[in-house]
């Protein structure tokens, strides 16, 4: 019993100590800024052209981060066979039309600001063809990508607030259809059933 005691202080006593030191876990007692989204204005307002274009230059922009979550938001995953199943409804989007139809999701990433970013991910890796089983190796379906201007947290904190930075990411606009680029060596062809890696 006296034993488990002394164990006992000697932990809470180590506890004392490296809280007295700054030997904490900071992410335990780091918060997020109350003023992101007035500082994510500021960024937007004096953001030009000329600046995006230094960002994109000078910094490493983003792909899918580990705890990037993404929820389907509008449309479904399956690639259709063939243009026949595509829907001619007027009412229909774009996407749901196109020869590289793709769905919408919604990318949520805890570590950037804005949190959630409405993104495209296609439906297949090549262009649906006129007839089913028609499939052709001279065409793919590519992501078009633009450009938006985020916030990313550092692993810095400073006063218990979580620091970010100005940052840019390529946010996935569409699918388009283009003309295959020549396979290297070694790699086969793909199938058009899964769409293209993020």
């Amino acid at each position: 019993m006296g034993y488990f005691f002394l164990f006992s202080m000697k932990l809470v006593l180590c506890g004392v100590l490296a809280f007295l030191t700054g030997e904490v876990n900071t992410a335990a007692i780091c918060s997020e800024p109350s003023n992101l989204a007035e500082l994510y204005s500021q960024y937007m307002a004096n953001g030009s052209e000329s600046n995006m274009r230094e960002y994109l230059e000078s910094s490493t922009t983003n792909t899918m981060v580990s705890d990037e979550e993404e929820e389907v938001i509008y449309g479904n995953k399956i690639c259709p066979a063939s243009i026949k199943s595509i829907t001619t409804d007027p009412k229909s989007s774009v996407f749901e039309r196109t020869t590289c139809p793709y769905f919408l999701v919604a990318s949520h990433l805890s570590t950037r600001y804005p949190k959630i970013i409405t993104e495209a991910r296609c439906k297949c890796m090549r262009c649906v063809p006129l007839e089913e089983n028609a499939q052709s190796d001279q065409t793919r379906c590519e992501p078009v990508y633009r450009p938006v201007r985020v916030l990313f947290r550092t692993g810095s904190c400073v006063n218990g607030v979580y620091q970010y930075v100005p940052s840019v990411h390529m946010k996935q606009e569409g699918c388009t259809c283009v003309r295959a680029t020549e396979a290297l060596s070694g790699s086969g062809p793909t199938s058009n059933d899964d769409p293209p890696p993020m």
